[in-house]
């Protein structure tokens, strides 16, 4: 059978997509059989074959978080330390490095410094700061060492193993960033246990009130981007990241004890993520910590790596050489969704038999591509992979078609928006396509990724000024009313927040605390989940 392979489309959004996608495109198309079918793009906007409706159960959003990073809008934790990296500068040398993983300990703090050498750790913007108003912000730590506020630090004040700080409001505008500095470190008790928050907050306080009020009335959390699985590293229990460690945005993300805490905390189902590379003691592990921490009454989903069907990934080269070697198909593309279902058996098999005593606690999910039923057909075709799934999930992205071919010289945004309408009907339609695969093999259909999917980086300030246009409401809430009567279930929308730059304008909103009418998408998905 011929497989379509769209690699454009899906998760991640990162910058890699955009500068060799149409060099994918041209050797897919060209390489016959499974690769001759397939386009490049996020599917496509023509309008799908018409299928047959099946059930509609109940519409839930769930939401795509953004990554653990200083720079992305989105304060996660109290702790404003956390979600950045180590920096080294040398005196009479040029700019900041980044350090080695080998230079720092388990607590994820510098062990040494050289002679001349400053480390600077970025902090995760409050949500104060895009205000008005300056933010009090106070550092704590154990141990002896020199510490110091850096970058927009205002009127710093230091008493013991404690400094406190303002940082300037921004009033909506670009925040200043600021930092920590590490400039001597005691061998015999060093600098340890670093904490920067807001002077009146909580001490105790895991996760910012304000990110957690954002989650409220969205059904789950997809931890795509928190745990990295695009850079496909190489993972094991063992190397970890671990509560006991400042850092958390190493290549195999966050602690698993972080990511259960915030779904009991935030009272939204989990979605997890394998890394493709990681051995069966991690993933084993990795269930069963969740099997035993997860609060009773909320599902656990998870999923083998992320996309595998999309060339733009690492994974997929990967996927490819490992099938082909198998000899599970010699079409370079097919193989690919073969290997991925493989794999995904392999990992679902282990969680299957970590949640025995209460498989109603987990939700295996095979993600395919929305181009067409027939990646869903040959994942659920495949050996017994359709024993060991609950859901299908593909990512009904509509725009992606805007600023490119016929469409290139469409640059009016009334018109614009009168074919995003159609998008969307058409986005839809191929979402029933691969529903009708999915309720054929007797499992749930949902929504990895969803939203628009405008991105073209010559046209980069458009595409932010299209994602902040008023209209786009009304599409979004022509979008998810369409989801809701002819598809339903899951759909969960990418992502969260992000700022908008060449790769897209995939926040919800820019940033944490965004006024409300400067965001017609995230006030779309909230007047949806309201009843609006």
């Amino acid at each position: 059978m011929a497989l379509r392979l769209n690699t454009a489309s899906g998760g991640g959004r990162r910058q890699a997509r955009a500068g060799i996608l149409v060099g994918i495109a041209t050797a897919a198309l060209a390489a016959g059989g499974l690769g001759a079918a397939l386009l490049i793009g996020g599917g496509g906007d023509a309008p799908a074959a018409p299928v047959a409706p099946g059930p509609v159960p109940p519409t839930t959003l769930g939401l795509n978080l953004a990554g653990l990073s200083t720079w992305g809008g989105e304060r996660t934790f109290m702790n404003l330390a956390i979600g950045g990296g180590w920096a080294s500068e040398i005196k009479g040398q040029r700019g900041w490095k980044k350090i080695d993983a080998t230079r720092l300990n388990a607590a994820g703090m510098p062990i040494s410094l050289q002679d001349g050498e400053v480390m600077h750790r970025s902090l995760a913007i409050p949500e104060g700061v895009y205000g008005a108003n300056a933010v009090r912000i106070r550092c704590t730590w154990q141990g002896k060492g020199s510490l110091a506020p850096g970058g927009g630090a205002r009127n710093a004040s230091q008493s013991g193993n404690a400094f406190d700080f303002d940082w300037p409001g921004s009033n909506g505008g670009k925040p200043k960033g600021a930092w920590i500095s590490l400039s001597r470190i005691d061998a015999a008790d060093p600098v340890r246990g670093i904490d920067c928050r807001e002077k009146s907050a909580s001490p105790t306080a895991l996760f910012a009130p304000a990110f957690l009020q954002s989650l409220s009335g969205f059904s789950l959390v997809r931890f795509l981007d928190w745990q990295k699985v695009n850079g496909n590293a190489e993972v094991s229990w063992a190397t970890r990241a671990t509560t006991g460690s400042l850092e958390q945005n190493g290549p195999a993300g966050p602690a698993v004890e972080y990511m259960v805490a915030l779904a009991n905390e935030a009272k939204v189902d989990p979605w997890f993520h394998m890394h493709w590379n990681a051995d069966e003691d991690y993933v084993r592990r990795f269930a069963e910590y969740v099997r035993d921490n997860l609060a009773p009454g909320r599902k656990a989903y998870v999923e083998m790596s992320n996309e595998v069907w999309n060339l733009a990934f690492p994974v997929t080269k990967q996927a490819q050489a490992e099938g082909l070697k198998e000899g599970l198909d010699s079409d370079q593309y097919r193989v690919i969704v073969l290997r991925y279902a493989e794999k995904a058996t392999w990992m679902n098999r282990i969680w299957t038999d970590v949640f025995k005593a209460d498989p109603g606690r987990l939700v295996r999910v095979v993600a395919t591509q929305n181009a067409g039923p027939q990646g869903t057909e040959a994942v659920l075709g495949f050996r017994d992979t359709a024993k060991f799934v609950d859901a299908v999930a593909t990512a009904p992205y509509f725009g992606n078609s805007t600023f490119r071919g016929e469409r290139a010289t469409i640059l009016d945004p009334a018109n614009i928006f009168a074919y995003l309408d159609k998008d969307v009907d058409a986005a839809i339609g191929k979402a029933l396509a691969n529903k009708a695969v999915a309720t054929r093999y007797g499992k749930r259909y949902i929504a990895y990724e969803a939203g628009q999917h405008l991105v073209y980086p010559p046209h980069a300030a458009e595409v932010a000024q299209l994602n902040r246009d008023p209209r786009m409401y009304d599409v979004y809430r022509k979008y998810l009313a369409a989801w809701k009567s002819r598809v339903g279930d899951t759909m969960t929308l990418y992502a969260a927040t992000g700022p908008y730059g060449p790769f897209g304008a995939w926040g919800l909103r820019e940033y944490g605390g965004q006024p409300m009418d400067q965001t017609p998408k995230r006030r779309a998905a909230e007047d949806f989940l309201a009843g609006k």
